[in-house]
């Protein structure tokens, strides 16, 4: 069958001119990127761990975040914020009615502030596969992608993609008709194809559909591949403190929620394990990409970056699946990269959201200064020891640049603190016999990380259909210290000093109307 299917680096800047100086004629030596997207992968509560061979060949080998977010906890905005590197208010559209989970789309808005020009500008070959947005998912490439295969998410078995101006259905038994062997072979034949011919550098985005649900009513579930539908016997969600908890007083949709019945929590575990099984091809993909690359002799000079879009939840505060909450579990994703002057099993701990992913693959591509279009940072100052010898001059030479513009040696203590949230409510949502999500659990958050205000979640909750631009004040509040309260579980809002609260919300509503070069 085919495919079953930190740490702040030490910057020596006269090595990077002298580099630069010796290679003013030569075309600057770039790294091959990929860039590996899973749907509705959560961090908190194991996603990561069925994924023994990304453990070992990626996170193992590379760095991984301590401190990572996705600042829109569902698909669509997720997706329209790393594609573009904006915050949701820079990318939903004008009023609270349409576009794609409140996201704007639409070719003529979207397409002048996607990544891959900025590629392509500095002479890459870019390929996307596999789940691009849940909406508007062009028939053919948008600007500066040559190879296209995408869909939005589809079906497990006998998907349907949009592949390079032409509708393709799997359905004749090629790599088993399963959405993720399909994504990972074509994907590995382009990046083989590229590679071989050797003319320029590649940036490949694959973006899988697991583990998200197999859409549809009732308790649906993850589909894994016909080999792997039996393993995890018995496995369960978590029972993490809050797992079938009530919160009264937390936002009313929480704080109302009923207990979970028997069903709907061996429901919820079924979900669990079907993810954990589909995970499984996934971590195929990844052993498989691995083995490419070092077949074709390019895993040297090839940055890996793995990444999700947001969250779950399995039982957390009662509701037995979904992702539309403020929480930790909903909002905690993982980020893992490896590649050349990256130190095996490293970390770091500056907080990033998914709006910095973007910005990080330009500036590994050795674009020097993030778009003036996007919103997120460049991590790479902070990952990548532009010492190592192995290290793409390209890319030493964007941290030189960065460090020059941050008129620093060390980014890390120029580097934000805090991060932003926010989210707009999708109306009444029942999943699995619980309201997960509604109008008015529209929220904008801050979750700091600092000295002055300590490990905290400040969030303000709103309705979408009267306040979407955030001009009135909000209704609801919410505050955790997650040093004493790691699960969320006492909002400290009301006894908490006023002063606190004051600085909080000015951080926050500033996040809220920052716009690129403003943003933190």
């Amino acid at each position: 069958r085919h495919l079953p299917t930190g740490n702040t680096a030490m910057h020596l800047l006269l090595l990077v001119l002298v580099a630069a100086a010796a290679s003013a004629t030569a075309a600057p030596n770039r790294p091959n990127i990929v860039l590996l997207l899973s749907d509705d992968q959560d961090l908190l509560l194991g996603g990561f761990e069925p994924m023994k061979h990304a453990k070992e060949l990626v996170a193992g080998k590379g760095a991984t975040a301590q401190a990572w977010w996705t600042t829109t906890s569902v698909c669509c905005p997720s997706r329209a914020e790393l594609l573009t590197g904006r915050y949701f208010h820079n990318v939903k559209v004008p009023q609270p009615s349409g576009g794609c989970m409140h996201a704007n789309v639409e070719a003529e808005f979207f397409n002048p502030k996607l990544f891959a020009p900025h590629l392509k500008a500095q002479g890459y070959t870019v390929g996307i596969f596999g789940k691009y947005l849940n909406s508007n998912v062009p028939l053919a490439a948008p600007p500066g992608v040559d190879r296209w295969l995408a869909n939005d998410g589809g079906t497990y078995f006998k998907p349907e993609f949009n592949e390079d101006g032409k509708k393709v259905v799997f359905n004749t038994g090629l790599y088993a008709d399963y959405s993720t062997s399909i994504i990972g072979n074509i994907s590995l034949n382009w990046i083989e194809q590229v590679a071989q011919n050797g003319e320029q550098p590649f940036m490949a985005y694959i973006a899988v559909k697991a583990p998200h649900i197999q859409d549809g009513s009732g308790f649906p579930k993850a589909e894994p591949a016909p080999w792997y539908a039996d393993t995890f016997p018995g496995l369960q969600a978590p029972r993490t403190p809050t797992y079938n908890y009530s919160a009264l007083d937390h936002h009313w949709l929480v704080a109302s929620q009923p207990p979970m019945t028997t069903q709907q929590g061996q429901e919820s575990d079924a979900l669990f394990r079907s993810r954990y099984q589909a995970m499984l091809s996934y971590d195929d993909l990844v052993l498989a990409l691995c083995d490419k690359l070092r077949a074709l002799g390019v895993a040297d000079n090839t940055y890996i970056i793995m990444t999700s879009d947001h969250g779950y939840q399995f039982g957390q505060f009662r509701m037995p699946q979904g992702k539309w909450q403020v929480y930790e579990n909903d909002i905690r994703i993982p980020f893992v990269v490896a590649g050349p002057g990256i130190a095996a099993n490293s970390t770091w701990s500056q907080p990033g959201t998914n709006v910095d992913v973007m910005p990080t693959v330009l500036g590994l591509a050795g674009v020097p200064s993030t778009p003036a279009s996007m919103d997120g940072r460049s991590i790479v100052p902070l990952i990548v020891n532009a010492s190592d010898p192995a290290v793409p001059l390209a890319t030493r030479q964007h941290i030189h640049h960065q460090l020059q513009q941050h008129a620093s040696s060390d980014l890390g203590l120029a580097w934000r603190q805090s991060v932003l949230i926010e989210y707009y409510g999708l109306g009444d949502v029942v999943r699995y016999e619980h309201l997960e999500d509604t109008y008015n659990n529209t929220f904008a958050a801050l979750r700091t990380q600092d000295a002055a205000h300590g490990n905290l979640l400040y969030a303000e909750f709103t309705d979408v259909r009267t306040n979407f631009n955030w001009t009135e004040p909000a209704s609801f509040f919410e505050l955790f210290d997650l040093d004493k309260d790691p699960f969320q579980m006492n909002n400290l809002y009301k006894t908490a000093d006023p002063g606190l609260l004051a600085d909080l919300h000015k951080e926050l509503h500033a996040f809220l109307q920052c716009r690129a070069g403003e943003c933190p």
